[in-house]
Parts: structure tokens; C-alpha cells; sequence
């Protein structure tokens, strides 16, 4: 069995006016074979959440590229993971967004990706084995669609065992920042 240690980092969000002067991430460890539904409980508790709300992880490639979405049980519904683009969206999205210095490859895997979105994936029923950390380095979680807590997430280690229980968090760096700034908690 293989514990798998992210690093996971809570980006600025201004509109909550979360702009720390240091960055704020929690390691935590995982088993491969616990799910990304018990990912985000430990996320959650890591950056001392307090109300349950939707969220969403995305795989990404080495170009930051995202190559999949995995919902919550409540939300999936086995459709693709967002709504495809035709090719004069993919290529102002790629005008405007996508550095010049990408690769080809890069930009026709995005082209396909846009134009051919795979399947969601359950968060639930998706192992942390399954998404294959060493492959998808990264990965990107939202908390709170609305609130858009965002969170970049990229693989530190790994090991070889199991955990005995939840992911846990072995290191960390900064204040969480309230759930709700400015109402008590």
C-alpha cells in the first residue's frame, strides 16, 4: 500500500479578503486506497472548516491542463466533467489565456479535452490509487462553490503502508482564515 504526502495550499481570496502576507498550506497524508471524499474531510478539517458545502477536485496535467472533475456523491450525475467548447471558443480561450511558450502538444491535448470532455469522476468511489498521483502531479480542489475557497494541491512524497484511520495533517504553515471572515464562528 502506498501514504501518498500532498502539500496543499489555500490561494488568496480577495473577495473574502483572505490575502496573507505568508502562504498558508497543511501536508497532509493519505492512503492510496482512501477516497478523494475522504481527502476532502481531511482538507476540511486541516483548514478548520466548520459548514459542510459542495466541492470539487480536478486533475491536472503536467501543463496545469485540467484533465478530469470529481464531484461528491450529491452532485454526480456521470455527465462530462464541464460543458464542452466549439473550436472558436477553444481558440480565444487559448488567444487570450495560453502562453505562446506552450508546448504544441499542450495545446492540442486542451483542444481535445475542451472539445471531448471526459466522464466526471464520484469522489466517493475514486481512490486516491485511482487518480494516480505520480502521474496527475497536481491537483486543484474547490470548497464552497460559492465562496470559492480554492486550493492547489501537489504530491511532496511517497511511502510505502497504510494509515490506520483519516488522512492526517504532519505539517503546516499559517492561520486558517475563518470560514465566514467577519462573522463569529
Amino acid at each position: 500500500m502506498t501514504i501518498y504526502r500532498f502539500r496543499v495550499w489555500l490561494l488568496p481570496n480577495p473577495p473574502l479578503e483572505f490575502e496573507p502576507e505568508t502562504e498558508v498550506w497543511r501536508d497532509i497524508e493519505v492512503d492510496g486506497a482512501q477516497t478523494l471524499a475522504d481527502f476532502h474531510e481531511g482538507i476540511f478539517e486541516a483548514f478548520d472548516r466548520i459548514d459542510t458545502h459542495a466541492y470539487e477536485f480536478l486533475t491536472r496535467d503536467e501543463h496545469g491542463i485540467a484533465t478530469r472533475s470529481y464531484v461528491p456523491p450529491q452532485l454526480y450525475s456521470g455527465d462530462q466533467s464541464w460543458p464542452p467548447m466549439d473550436d472558436a471558443d477553444i481558440d480565444r480561450f487559448l488567444e487570450r489565456a495560453i502562453p505562446d511558450d506552450e508546448p504544441a502538444e499542450a495545446r492540442e491535448r486542451f483542444r481535445d479535452l475542451r472539445k471531448n470532455p471526459p466522464e466526471e469522476g464520484n469522489a466517493a468511489e475514486t481512490t486516491i490509487d485511482d487518480i494516480d498521483p505520480t502521474k496527475e502531479r497536481t491537483l486543484f480542489y474547490e470548497f464552497d462553490l460559492g465562496d470559492g475557497w480554492e486550493h492547489q494541491i501537489e504530491l511532496q512524497e511517497t511511502s510505502e503502508g497504510s494509515l490506520d484511520g483519516n488522512p492526517v495533517v504532519v505539517d503546516e504553515q499559517g492561520e486558517a482564515p475563518p470560514q465566514y471572515p467577519g462573522r463569529e464562528e
